[in-house]
């Protein structure tokens, strides 16, 4: 499929159909599902978890839109809710892989549930008819609902029609790579990375080691922290 001229802001484009997608989603789902299998909420990480001043994220796309962080206390873990009540139970299974591939995080719990508790820092993930107007090959969005430069909400849209076609692994990206944006994430340069703006069904969705650095330039790491294994 030959991408649009540009995706809507926190948005992403597809490189095209891959063949031999059952053999992605053998080598790729299946690999990333044994990371995620079993995994619950994490315990608070113990220290401080703030960014350190003047923290820049690295491998940035200058093209894309900024994103803003989530309000919330200097110092302190704090949650990210995913709302997939009203997903099919297929991209409701993919919010839950990515919730447990972020939560890696030192600082930040992404958690998927049916409904986000009230008053909880919360992206909506909902489904959609994609825009076959703008050419249909944008397959999810996300778009932040900030305030002075800060986030106190989101809206993820998956464009089931487009989704529908691809891939276990290409379909799982996408979602993964929405939910980096809703967490604050930007576009990255790197093609083989899941942030990178175009995606396909060969596209690895776990995060890399220089998306969870840029996680830390924008919400900090305790002193003594690394990626959760």
């Amino acid at each position: 499929m030959t991408p649009d001229a540009g995706p809507p802001a926190g948005g992403r484009r597809r490189r095209g159909w891959a063949a031999g997608a059952g053999v992605v989603f053998a080598v790729a789902v299946v690999a990333v599902f044994l990371v995620v299998v079993g995994r619950g909420p994490q315990a608070p990480v113990s220290g401080e978890c703030v960014a350190e001043p003047g923290a820049e994220q690295q491998d940035v796309d200058v093209d894309d839109s900024p994103e803003a962080a989530w309000e919330h206390e200097p110092g302190q873990e704090f949650t990210v809710y995913f709302a997939t009540g009203g997903l099919p139970a297929r991209y409701a299974g993919f919010v839950g892989q990515g919730a447990g591939l972020w939560s890696h995080s030192p600082c930040l719990q992404a958690v998927a549930v049916a409904e986000c508790p009230e008053g909880e820092r919360c992206s909506e993930v909902v489904a959609a008819e994609s825009r076959r107007g703008r050419g249909g090959s944008t397959d999810g969005e996300s778009q932040g609902r900030d305030r002075g430069g800060v986030r106190y909400g989101n809206t993820i849209r998956l464009y089931t029609d487009v989704l529908d076609r691809e891939s276990d692994n290409g379909a799982l990206a996408t979602v993964v790579h929405e939910m980096g944006h809703a967490l604050g994430l930007v576009h990255r340069n790197d093609r083989g990375s899941v942030m990178n703006a175009v995606t396909d069904d060969n596209t690895d969705p776990m995060p890399d080691a220089v998306d969870f650095a840029n996680l830390t330039a924008i919400y900090g790491a305790p002193a003594d922290s690394a990626v959760r294994p």
